[in-house]
């Protein structure tokens, strides 16, 4: 019975450790530290006198996504977002313009915690890329998720 016991407790070990090994770079977070020259300027930024007016995006418009890109509304983000092969799932707040400050990219499922320390966890989307994008206007965050049109 003891050499049963022994065998189960070492599969349980192994268990959490290949678990723990997978979960530990499935999150790849884009941060400040990954725009040259650092954090961007975000007093010049809401300084910004003129924010572009909304416009449709085709396909064959880049995506403008990245830390401190500047969107003047939420269709402006949803349109980019079509144009790069992502369909939005889901979002929070409604505060615009706003700047991108993070932007979390995962396979299959999704983790963030919002401004107000509430944690969300979008799975079953198993085979598809996932996107979260934090902005943020007059210290009023918007959170919009996305998955990719395609599976991979």
């Amino acid at each position: 019975m003891k050499k049963y016991l022994n065998l189960l407790i070492l599969l349980i070990i192994a268990a959490v450790a290949v678990g723990v090994l997978y979960d530990a770079g499935s999150v790849k977070r884009i941060g400040y530290d990954s725009v040259p020259g650092g954090r961007p300027d975000t007093k010049a930024i809401e300084r910004e006198p003129y924010v572009t007016p909304s416009r449709p995006m085709t396909a064959s418009l880049a995506s403008r996504l990245t830390v401190g890109a500047r969107f003047s509304s939420f269709e402006d983000l949803v349109n980019d977002q079509l144009a790069a092969g992502y369909v939005k799932v889901g979002s929070f707040g409604n505060h615009w313009p706003a700047t991108v400050t993070e932007i979390a990219k995962d396979k299959d499922e999704i983790t963030f915690v919002r401004q107000d320390g509430t944690k969300h966890h979008y799975n079953k989307f198993g085979g598809y890329d996932m996107k979260m994008v934090r902005l943020v206007a007059n210290n009023q965050e918007t959170i919009v998720v996305f998955r990719s049109n395609e599976k991979r």
